[in-house]
């Protein structure tokens, strides 16, 4: 079995959205658990890093470089629209030091509940946002305002990604440049939210610059 860590750092504002609101005053919430602790589902993640794959396979093949193909990425993430899982396995991704602010908050609510809650926690790691529909001439349009509550820029999160066999050292080595790839994450990526950085590391991962060196080569042979 490999285990591998994926470490994602916020470089800007970011909304994992739940796809549900908050009360009257959130249209769009981010994912947290119980406690308000954040997290960014396992399943949100594999669909990213997939996309992320492909975009690095398009590179390749640009290129010229036959060192991947649509297979590989098949034989990781699983073929879309199968029911069959891919090589890896996927966990939930949680702030650096989880267990410790875990146990820490549930000593909070337990002793001083009526002045700590939830809330707390999630104003905490959050900002709240909003956003208005703007018409051509440059006026407001009515009833347009959203509100959203968004992860705040440089909170770092991880999580394990496992496979049930060893896997050949290429792929590793493609899913190590398909992390770098991977820039942005959640809804509205594309418009402003979402920036992030993102990094693998594991026993078995080769050092990134190596890894560039050894496609360098294949690019001038």
């Amino acid at each position: 079995m490999s285990t591998f860590d994926l470490n994602i750092e916020l470089l800007s504002d970011t909304l994992v959205g739940s796809g549900e609101g908050w009360g009257a005053t959130i249209d769009s919430d981010i994912v947290f658990d119980k406690l308000g602790l954040p997290y960014i589902p396992a399943k949100r993640i594999k669909g990213c890093l997939r996309e992320s794959a492909v975009e690095v396979l398009e590179m390749f093949e640009q290129t010229n470089i036959g060192f991947v193909s649509q297979k590989e990425i098949d034989s990781l993430f699983g073929e879309v629209g199968k029911a069959k899982s891919g090589d890896l396995s996927f966990l939930n991704a949680y702030l650096e030091d989880y267990a410790s602010n875990k146990q820490w908050i549930e000593w909070l609510e337990d002793k001083h509940g009526s002045i700590f809650s939830k809330d707390t926690v999630l104003n905490t790691f959050t900002s709240i946002r909003r956003q208005t529909a703007i018409d051509k001439h440059g006026v407001k349009k009515e009833h347009s305002l959203r509100t959203s509550r968004v992860l705040k820029k440089g909170l770092k999160f991880s999580e394990k990604m496992e496979t049930s066999e060893e896997i050949e050292i290429e792929k590793i080595d493609f899913l190590s440049f398909a992390v770098r790839n991977l820039r942005h994450i959640g809804t509205n990526r594309n418009r402003g939210f979402g920036l992030v950085s993102c990094s693998l590391s594991g026993e078995t991962v080769p050092n990134y610059k190596e890894s560039i060196a050894k496609f360098q080569k294949l690019v001038e042979e």
